[in-house]
Formats: structure tokens, sequence, C-alpha cells
């Protein structure tokens, strides 16, 4: 089986690293297109717009301020991966939850798989302790490989 595109996540951890990592080698070995995603909290974007009457400009920058933090852990994850010799490579930010984000990634880039790791982080915006990897399985159309990234 040899795949020609790959997705992965990120969103800046040690095992979001590890996923990407994998994904990397895993598009270098099989001369793949690596599309490297990270979500952004849509709740920050939506409480911007409605404040943004009040106080525009300090309301602007942080609501650009959170899909910037996002494009740069994507941009990381590119750096990442191109160390391992991957070499077409998509990096992007796009609001919305995690899973929901791998999943319309793959069916937009027509994926043949996507690499998540097995553990999250926990917090207000992110995802807990496998739940990711959890909803990947359950509903991607492509193979889907969970890479071990438990401490």
């Amino acid at each position: 089986m040899s795949y020609s595109t790959v997705v992965v996540g990120t969103d800046g951890s040690a095992t979001a690293e590890t996923a990407v990592k994998h994904a990397g080698k895993l598009a270098a070995d099989h001369g793949a297109r690596l599309v490297i995603v990270t979500a952004y909290d849509t709740d920050s974007v939506e409480h911007a717009s409605k404040a943004r009457a009040r106080d525009r400009p300090e309301v602007t920058k942080w609501a650009l301020t959170d899909r910037h933090q996002a494009e740069e852990k994507a941009r990381y994850g590119q750096s990442l991966a191109i160390e391992l010799g991957a070499t077409s490579i998509v990096a992007q930010a796009v609001a919305g939850n995690p899973p929901d984000v791998l999943l319309e990634a793959a069916a937009d880039f027509e994926a043949d798989v996507i690499v998540v790791g097995s553990k999250g982080l926990t917090g207000a915006s992110r995802f807990v302790l496998g739940s990711v990897a959890s909803a990947v399985s359950h509903h991607a159309r492509c193979d889907v490989l969970i890479v071990q990234t438990a401490e």
C-alpha cells in the first residue's frame, strides 16, 4: 500500500510533535503530500465578532493572535517534516474543533491516511486524552495511524 496524501494535526504539544514526525517520515517514505493542520478555538473568534463594535483594535488583535498562533504551530510542524525529508507540504490553521478539522482536511485533500497521537492535552479549547484519536478513528473515510504518544 502506498500513500499519496497524509494528514496530521498539531497543537504544538510534545505529543503532537511526535505525531507530526511520524507523519513527516511516512510522507517522505511514500513520496506523499503532507497536510499539517492546526485547529483554533472558534469561540474566541465568535466572541471577538460580537465585541468588535465596542473595542475594535483590541478585539481584532485578540482574534488574529489566536489564528496567528495556530499558523505558527502549523509552520513549526512543517519545519519538523522538512527535516525528515517530506517535500510536498501544506500547513494551515483552520477554525474548529480538532477532530472535525482533521476529518475535513482529509476529505478536502483526498487523504489516504490521517496520523493522530494517542494522547492529547487538557484545557478549555483542547481535547481530553485520546478523544481526537477516538473521534477520527470512528469517522474517517481513510486509514488512520494512531501513534503512541503517551508519556
